[in-house]
C-alpha cells in the first residue's frame, strides 16, 4: 500500500488539486448577506483574499487543477432539517440564492478557463455534487482546501474528503472564519483526525 507522508509527497501537482469553498459575495463581501445582514465582521475572512489569489496563480502555473465551490441554494432544495435549522437561528432569508449577485464568486477570484466550478447546496463540496467521481477520474490524490467558513463548510469539507480516501491539506492561513475560537477548535480538530495543516509558504514551496 501506497502511503504518501511528507507534504512534498502529498501535494505533488499532478496528483493534487486546490479546492477554494465560498468565496462568494454573500460571505466575504462587506455588502454582502453576513455582514449587511447578520453583522459578521470578515476582517479574517478579508485577509485570507491575496494568500488564495497567489496559491491560484500558482497552480495554474505548474498545471495543478483548481476547483471552484460555490453555495447555490434555491427553494428546491429546502428539506424539513434546513428550515428547523432556519427557524432555530430566526432567520427569514438564505444567503447565496442561485443567480444572484450575493452567490457570485468575489471580483477577487476569477475561474481560469481550465478550472472546475462546483455548486453545492449543502456544507461539504461532496454531498449531491459529483465532485468525489471527477477527482477519481482526474487521478487526483490531495486535495489542498482554502476558503470559508473554516468550521463549517471547510471543515464538513475536509472531514469527508479524508473519509472519501483524500490526503486533505489545510493552509491555516488561507481559512478563515468569524470567531477566533471557533477558528481555533476547528483547525485543532482537522489536525487531530482528518488533514495534515500548514501554511501556504509550505504549499507554495511543495508545488516548485
Amino acid at each position: 500500500m501506497e502511503v504518501l507522508s511528507t507534504l512534498d509527497q502529498k501535494i505533488a501537482p499532478e496528483h493534487t488539486a486546490i479546492v477554494v469553498i465560498d468565496m462568494q459575495n454573500d460571505f466575504c463581501d462587506p455588502k454582502g448577506f453576513v455582514a449587511a445582514k447578520r453583522g459578521t465582521d470578515l476582517t479574517d475572512t478579508r485577509a485570507i483574499i491575496p494568500g488564495i489569489t497567489k496559491l491560484l496563480d500558482k497552480a495554474r502555473e505548474v498545471k495543478t487543477k483548481v476547483i471552484l465551490v460555490q453555495m447555490s441554494t434555491t427553494d428546491d432544495d429546502l428539506t424539513g432539517p434546513i428550515m428547523d435549522r432556519l427557524s432555530r437561528i430566526n432567520a427569514n432569508e438564505r444567503s447565496c440564492p442561485q443567480g444572484s449577485w450575493g452567490a457570485q464568486l468575489i471580483p477577487e477570484i476569477k475561474p481560469a478557463p481550465d478550472d472546475i466550478i462546483i455548486y453545492k447546496t449543502r456544507y461539504s463540496a461532496f454531498i449531491k455534487t459529483g465532485l468525489e467521481e471527477k477527482l477519481k477520474e482526474m487521478g487526483i490524490k490531495t486535495l489542498i482546501v482554502t476558503g470559508v467558513a473554516t468550521n463549517v463548510c471547510v471543515e464538513s469539507t475536509v472531514r469527508d474528503g479524508y473519509m472519501l480516501d483524500f490526503y486533505m491539506v489545510v493552509p491555516q492561513d488561507l481559512v478563515a472564519c468569524a470567531h477566533k475560537e471557533l477558528q481555533d477548535v476547528s483547525m485543532k480538530n482537522l489536525a487531530a483526525y482528518f488533514a495534515t495543516i500548514t501554511d501556504s509558504d509550505e504549499v507554495l514551496k511543495a508545488l516548485g
